[in-house]
């Protein structure tokens, strides 16, 4: 009797692979409805600050002022814009390819956690003149996409600056 060879396949790896893209759609920042007291402090600063440019008689500053003041009532009305985002193997793309980085301008990711729900994810560049990339993602998809971006890039722990901070706060 002849015996048979069975063929079973090839073993699978007990680690699951990671999916070849990963895309998300999300808004900028977080929606929210200014309390009247933010126009309230942004006017009586700008009214105390006219003050004191009048008392100095300086008149560019009393522009600047008119011109900041202005810049952060228009920004505070906007509503933050929604942006797709993919990791696809060999890129990172913004938009219907509006922004498109090969991995390799990246020296390194994380996954910040500012709040719960508040997950925001930093691509480094290797120039050091440039910003590091900020994207907002869902807490369901931080797992999926720190398992696909450890097999592109090291992940080594970003803390956010001051002005990310206080962006966070002011809300812009």
């Amino acid at each position: 009797m002849e015996k048979k060879k069975v063929d079973f396949g090839t073993p699978e790896s007990s680690e699951p692979q990671p999916p070849s893209t990963i895309s998300w759609n999300i808004k900028v920042t977080e929606e929210r409805e200014r309390p009247t007291s933010f126009y309230a402090v942004v006017l009586g600063l700008m009214v105390l600050l006219l003050a004191v440019a009048v008392w100095q008689k300086n008149f560019l500053f009393g522009v600047f002022v008119i011109i900041a003041a202005g810049t952060v009532l228009f920004l505070s009305q906007q509503r933050p814009e929604s942006y797709s985002f993919e990791l696809a193997s060999d890129r990172f793309i913004i938009g219907d390819k509006e922004a498109e980085y090969e991995y390799e301008r990246f020296s390194h990711f994380d996954v910040h956690e500012y709040a719960p729900d508040d997950l925001e994810l930093f691509l480094v560049f290797k120039e050091r003149l440039r910003p590091m990339m900020h994207i907002r993602i869902w807490r369901g998809d931080r797992e999926r996409i720190e398992t696909f971006l450890k097999t592109k890039l090291p992940q080594k722990k970003t803390e956010p600056s001051l002005l990310d901070l206080l962006s966070k706060i002011i809300g812009i």
